[in-house]
């Protein structure tokens, strides 16, 4: 039984698909590249997208909503800041991405209510026995909605993976009051950087314990790069190629350089594993 998840190289944006040992799927972010569609991609796999995660609705984020309907596929729950109105969202985003926030907000309205149980993917009962946590800072300004970023955390076989938005220090901050948070993070081995890699993302308050290994969604061209800062804060972690190359150990990936990035967690005849694997 293994756990997977697929930080797609999608330049700058962000998209994630994280697929269960019992075959549920949840997708986290809906970013793009301009040769590249993940929502395509994963069409040739499933139509169903058992929880769909919006970390918060600025364009690169949810670059490929529209295709949701466009595509067929069915989405059983929605996890998203829904404490931010529509002139938060609106006023924060260029305007050539207004039809997609429009379907945003009419599927963050259409999915209000809550789920039973039984149907519930986060819980472990329901996903094959996967630890899914949602950490939000819903206290921050709304002046900039990065803050409200959510982060979502996903435990498998003793190992972890924590997976922000674009979150910055006010929103750390925040988190790093909540004491399941800080549990969280002590428990993290691979962390993924918020605001792709930007210095403004950056908190060396969150790295009182060192993961084994940090990863970047980020574009060919950025303007700032904490990259060397989060290669500082992991311990390290042997890392395979899909190509052949000889596995060699690393700090921290980035999409930009390493392509896609494949992480299997579970449990095989030689014991537990935590496997990544780029191009």
């Amino acid at each position: 039984m293994t756990l997977k998840i697929i930080i797609h190289d999608v330049g700058h944006g962000q998209s994630i698909h994280v697929f269960t040992p019992n075959g549920k799927t949840m997708v986290i972010d809906l970013g793009c590249s301009s040769d590249f569609s993940p929502l395509h991609w994963l069409k040739d796999r499933t139509s169903t997208i058992d929880s769909l995660v919006i970390t918060h609705p600025h364009g690169d984020h949810i670059d490929e909503f529209l295709l949701l309907k466009g595509l067929g596929f069915s989405v059983g729950q929605i996890h998203r800041p829904k404490w931010l109105t529509q002139d938060d969202v609106y006023k924060q985003n260029q305007s050539n991405f207004n039809e997609k926030l429009d379907a945003y907000f009419d599927m963050s309205d259409r999915y209000c209510y809550g789920l039973s149980d039984g149907e519930n993917i986060s819980r472990s009962e329901n996903n094959g026995g996967v630890i899914i946590k949602h950490f939000y800072s819903p206290d921050c300004g709304v002046s900039n909605i990065n803050n409200h970023s959510g982060i979502v955390y996903i435990e498998y076989e003793g190992s972890a993976v924590m997976i922000p938005g674009d979150n910055e220090p006010p929103s750390w901050n925040k988190l790093l009051e909540q004491p399941d948070f800080l549990e969280a993070i002590k428990k993290t081995d691979v962390f993924m950087a918020s605001h792709h890699g930007r210095e403004s993302g950056y908190s060396s308050d969150l790295f009182f314990e060192k993961p084994h290994l940090c990863i970047v969604s980020d574009g060919r061209v950025q303007s700032t790069d904490a990259t060397s800062r989060y290669s500082h804060h992991a311990k390290g972690w042997q890392i395979h190629h899909r190509s052949g190359k000889a596995s060699e150990e690393r700090f921290c990936l980035t999409t930009r350089s390493d392509g896609s990035v494949d992480i299997a967690i579970g449990k095989g005849s030689n014991g537990r594993f935590l496997s990544v694997t780029v191009d």
